[in-house]
């Protein structure tokens, strides 16, 4: 899918049901507040391990059943994979070329970090931002350990990124769009970040009928 100033955006859908929440009934910001809450305190646990959180196969298996390189998986140490719950795999639709810049949106604990570390090299760099300060310390801890110092993690509880226009030549994400009540204003900050011809690769859930308004302002319905 070609956007505006040469983008391109690849996509892994998952369908569940509803409508897109950003949209349709307004969220006031009380609501927006409380929603945040409830996602902080659900990955604050993730955190420590995605098992039991999830309808889906998490950690190693999950990313093996989604694609990812069994050589990539099995290298990588538990305290990375375990709290890995990906919808998808957003390294399928397009290589990550040597050397370029690469931004994960929602990168949890920095298994799809070290992914697109593995495709870079140390000649490129990848910022994750998450919205979880547990995931971002985690995540943080995880590459220091792994040696991967062209990556570093952002603490971003909004939709606003802090990087210059134009920075990346890729942007990823998996299974983290769908969190933003906000998604507008996020991919108009997506589509700032990325470089002219830049690309966007995500795995995320859609929503494929009408919610009732009290679904859409629940926060126990946005963190389950």
């Amino acid at each position: 899918m070609e956007q505006p100033g040469g983008h391109q955006v690849i996509t892994d859908i998952l369908p569940t049901g509803g409508e897109n929440p950003s949209s349709g009934t307004p969220i006031s910001s009380t609501e927006v507040a409380r929603i945040r809450s409830a996602i902080k305190e659900k990955y604050k646990n993730v955190s420590r391990t995605a098992a039991g959180f999830f309808k889906y196969p998490v950690g190693r298996e999950g990313a093996k059943n989604l694609g990812y390189r069994d050589a990539i998986v099995d290298c990588a140490p538990d305290y990375l994979v375990e709290s890995f719950c990906g919808v998808g795999n957003p390294f399928l639709p397009g290589p990550i070329k040597c050397g370029s810049t690469v931004l994960d949106i929602g990168c949890g604990a920095g298994f799809d970090m070290y992914v697109a570390a593995s495709f870079t090299t140390m000649s490129g760099t990848v910022e994750g931002v998450d919205l979880t300060g547990e995931m971002v310390a985690k995540a943080r801890k995880n590459l220091q350990n792994l040696g991967l110092d062209n990556c570093r993690v952002h603490l971003v509880d909004t939709e606003v990124l802090p990087f210059d226009d134009e920075r990346f030549d890729t942007v990823i994400s998996n299974g983290a769009i769908n969190l933003s009540p906000y998604k507008d204003k996020l991919f108009d900050e997506i589509f700032r970040v990325l470089k002219n011809g830049g690309r966007l690769q995500f795995a995320d859930i859609i929503l494929d009928k009408d919610l009732p308004p009290e679904v859409k302002k629940s926060s126990q319905a946005w963190s389950e």
